[in-house]
């Protein structure tokens, strides 16, 4: 009798973890998928997007708080990118030339609720990648506006 209590407590809880990792995967609300600043424009929910980060435009919004700069996604869209003030930049966000930003796009503007970085030791040396706002930038700079 006890044997079989167990099999149908295992049974239910693997239909359970199936079901989550169903919800997980096929919902936006969990896992948010990484795309493009174009893709996220055109979409409704939370999304992730690995960006260069150009440190020398960034600056403070006076009203909120909030930290803004412009950032290049790996398919090179240029945008601007609001960090949520209440957020506080990881440790070492000056140094790095990559990062994840993790929130919506509206009215032209990535809004940010969440950043990530990108270890940059893992991109030096490596041919093609550059940090934004380089010198070997060129290009980028007058993406922006520069």
């Amino acid at each position: 009798m006890q044997k079989q209590r167990w099999k149908w407590w295992a049974i239910g809880g693997l239909v359970l973890l199936l079901l989550y990792a169903g919800y997980a995967l096929f919902s936006g609300d969990i896992v948010q998928p990484y795309v493009g600043f174009d893709e996220a424009q055109k979409m409704s929910g939370t999304v992730r997007v690995a960006v260069f980060v150009d440190h020398s435009t960034r600056t403070y919004d006076k009203e909120t708080g909030a930290m803004e700069f412009m950032a290049r996604d790996t398919k090179g869209k240029v945008c601007k990118v609001r960090l949520n003030p209440s957020f506080i930049p990881p440790a070492g966000f000056e140094q790095t030339p990559m990062a994840v930003v993790i929130g919506r796009y509206r009215n032209g503007v990535f809004e940010a609720d969440r950043m990530f970085l990108k270890c940059p030791s893992k991109y030096e040396g490596q041919v093609g990648i550059r940090q934004v706002g380089s010198r070997s930038d060129r290009s980028a700079g007058e993406q922006m506006g520069r």
